[in-house]
C-alpha cells in the first residue's frame, strides 16, 4: 500500500475515533447497567450475556427479605417474644391438681400408755381446681378422700386389748389464698404480662429495624454492582480507543510520519488499560458476590449477578430538612424498639418494687366433711353436710436485709435510666444522619451536572487532541493523556450517579419508604 493510500485510510478512520471518544460519555450518560460479559465487548458478548443472572433492585430486596439469615434470626426472635406473650397470659389459666399419698407406720407397744397406735395404713386422694384472681392470690375447690386402717392397743387395768378399725374421711372445701402485702394487687398479677407484651413490641420493632437495614445494605450492594459494571464498560471503551490509536500510530510510523517511540507509548498505555480492565472485572465479581451473600442465593444457579436498574434512574426529590427529621423521628424502628424496651423496664421496676418488703399471706378454707367406718356412709354424711370443717391461716415472711429485692429494684431502675440515655443519644445521631442524607441528595444533582459537563468536555478534548496530533501540532502522549482524562471523567460521572442512588437509599432508610 502506498503512503497516499495509508493517509486516505487514516482519514477514513477518523469518525471511528470520534465515536469511541464520545462512547466514554455515552457509556455513562445513557447506557444501562451491563454485566461483565456485555462489558467485555467481545464478538461473543451476546452469548456470554447468558452467563450472568440479571436482577432488579426490587427483586433483590424481596429475595433478601425472604432468604437472608440475619433477618430470619430477627423474625424468629420476634416470634419467640410473641410466644412469651401467650405464656404470660397463662397466668389466668385454670389449674387442675391431683395427688395421691400413702402412709404405713408400725410401732412396738410400750408399757404405760392407755392407748397406743401400733399399726397404721392410710391412703389419701386429693383433686382440686384453682382459678387465679386478677388482684392476686387464687380461689379453688378441693375434694379429697382418705381411708385409714388402724390397729391399737388399749390397756384399762386388765390385760391389753387390741383394736382394729377403719375410717373414711372425705372432705370438700372452698379455699381462698390471698397475699395481703407482697404480691398483692392487679399490678403485681399483670406484671409478667406487661413485661412480655412490651418485649414483644420491642422485638417487632427490632425486626422492622432489621428489614430497614437489610434493604439499605442490599441497595448499597446493588448500586455498587451497577457502578462496577459501568466502570468495566468505561475501561473497555478506553482499551478499544487505545487499540484504534495503536493501529493508526503504526500506520503513521510505516509512512515515515512518526517514531517507533510513539508505538511503544501506545502499547504501554494498552498494557496499563488492560490491567485496569482486569481490576474492574475483579471488582465487579466481588460486588456480585457481596450481593449474592446478602440474598443468600443457594439455589444452584452459579451465574454472577448483573444489575439491570440503570444508575441514572430517576429519584424523588428530597423533603425539606425539617419534614425529613419529623418523618425520621416518627418512623425510626430503633427509637420504637427503645421505647418498648423502656416500657418493659418500667414494668420490671414496678414488679421489683412490689416484690420488696414482708409477705403476709391469708388462707381460708371450709366445707362439709364425712367421717365413718363405711365409705358410703362417709360420703353420705358429706352430701348431707352432717359435719363441717373450717380453717384460717396467716403466714408471715420477712427477708432480712432484702438484698435480693433491693438489687433487683436497683437493676430495673438503672435499666430504665440506661434506655432513656440511649434514646436521647440515638435521637441526636438520627438528627445528624437525616441532615447529612438530605444534604447528600440535594447536592448530588449539582455534582452530577458538573460531572456530566466534565465528561462531555473530556470527550471533546480527545477528539480535538487527535486532530492536533494528526496535523503534527500535538504529541501521542497528549492524546493518551486526554483519553485517560476522558475515562476518569466518565467514571466520575458514573460514581456521581451511584452516590446519588446510595444517598437516596440512606434517606429512605431513615425516613421510611
Amino acid at each position: 500500500m502506498t503512503a497516499g493510500r495509508r493517509r486516505g485510510a487514516a482519514r477514513r478512520s477518523r469518525p471511528r475515533w470520534v465515536t469511541l471518544g464520545l462512547a466514554l460519555v455515552a457509556a455513562t450518560a445513557a447506557a444501562p447497567a451491563v454485566g461483565p460479559a456485555q462489558a467485555q465487548g467481545s464478538p461473543d458478548a451476546g452469548d456470554r450475556a447468558a452467563d450472568t443472572r440479571a436482577i432488579g433492585l426490587a427483586e433483590a430486596q424481596a429475595l433478601a427479605r425472604a432468604r437472608n439469615d440475619a433477618r430470619a434470626a430477627e423474625a424468629a426472635a420476634a416470634a419467640r417474644a410473641a410466644a412469651m406473650v401467650g405464656a404470660a397470659d397463662g397466668v389466668d389459666d385454670l389449674i387442675v391438681e391431683a395427688a395421691v399419698e400413702g402412709v404405713r407406720r408400725t410401732a412396738e407397744p410400750t408399757a404405760g400408755p392407755f392407748f397406743q397406735e401400733t399399726d397404721l395404713d392410710a391412703v389419701t386422694v386429693r383433686a382440686a381446681v384453682w382459678k387465679p384472681l386478677p388482684w392476686g392470690g387464687r380461689v379453688g375447690v378441693q375434694v379429697r378422700d382418705g381411708v385409714s386402717r388402724t390397729q391399737a392397743l388399749v390397756a384399762a387395768g386388765g390385760p391389753p386389748a387390741e383394736l382394729a378399725y377403719t375410717v373414711h374421711g372425705p372432705r370438700a372445701e372452698l379455699v381462698w389464698q390471698q397475699p395481703l402485702l407482697r404480691g398483692r394487687g392487679r399490678a403485681a398479677h399483670d406484671g409478667p404480662r406487661r413485661v412480655a407484651r412490651a418485649e414483644a413490641d420491642a422485638a417487632r420493632a427490632s425486626l422492622d429495624l432489621a428489614d430497614t437495614r437489610l434493604a439499605l445494605d442490599v441497595a448499597r450492594a446493588y448500586w455498587e454492582l451497577a457502578y462496577a459494571a459501568r466502570e468495566l464498560a468505561i475501561r473497555q471503551s478506553a482499551l478499544e480507543l487505545a487499540g484504534e490509536q495503536l493501529a493508526i500510530t503504526r500506520a503513521r510510523v510505516g509512512a515515515g510520519r512518526g517514531a517507533e517511540l510513539e508505538v511503544l507509548a501506545v502499547e504501554q498505555a494498552i498494557a496499563a488499560r488492560e490491567a485496569a480492565l482486569v481490576g474492574a472485572r475483579l471488582e465487579l465479581s466481588a460486588r456480585a458476590l457481596e450481593l449474592r451473600v446478602l440474598l443468600a442465593l443457594e439455589d444452584g444457579d452459579p451465574r454472577p449477578l448483573a444489575a439491570t436498574d440503570p444508575l441514572d434512574a430517576p429519584t424523588s426529590p428530597p423533603p425539606a430538612p425539617a419534614a425529613a427529621l419529623a418523618r425520621a423521628l416518627a418512623f425510626s424502628p430503633e427509637l420504637r424498639a427503645i421505647d418498648h424496651q423502656a416500657r418493659a423496664a418500667g414494668a420490671q421496676l414496678d414488679a421489683a418494687a412490689r416484690a420488696r418488703g414482708p409477705g403476709l399471706d391469708l388462707v381460708v378454707r371450709g366445707g362439709p366433711a364425712g367421717n365413718a367406718a363405711d365409705q358410703a356412709e362417709a360420703w353420705g354424711q358429706l352430701a348431707r353436710a352432717d359435719g363441717f370443717e373450717a380453717a384460717a391461716a396467716l403466714s408471715f415472711t420477712l427477708p432480712v436485709g432484702d438484698r435480693a429485692g433491693r438489687g433487683q429494684h436497683e437493676a430495673a431502675r438503672l435499666a430504665r435510666r440506661e434506655l432513656a440515655h440511649r434514646r436521647e443519644a440515638r435521637r441526636g445521631r438520627l438528627t445528624a444522619e437525616v441532615a447529612r442524607a438530605v444534604d447528600a441528595v440535594t447536592l448530588s444533582e449539582r455534582r452530577i451536572a458538573a460531572a456530566a459537563r466534565a465528561a462531555e468536555l473530556a470527550a471533546r478534548n480527545v477528539a480535538l487532541e487527535l486532530d492536533r496530533w494528526r496535523t503534527g501540532l500535538g504529541t501521542n502522549f497528549d492524546v493518551l493523556t486526554r483519553q485517560d482524562q476522558a475515562a476518569a471523567a466518565a467514571a466520575a460521572l458514573a460514581r456521581a450517579h451511584a452516590d446519588r442512588q446510595l444517598a437516596v437509599a440512606a434517606l429512605v432508610a431513615l425516613t421510611g419508604p
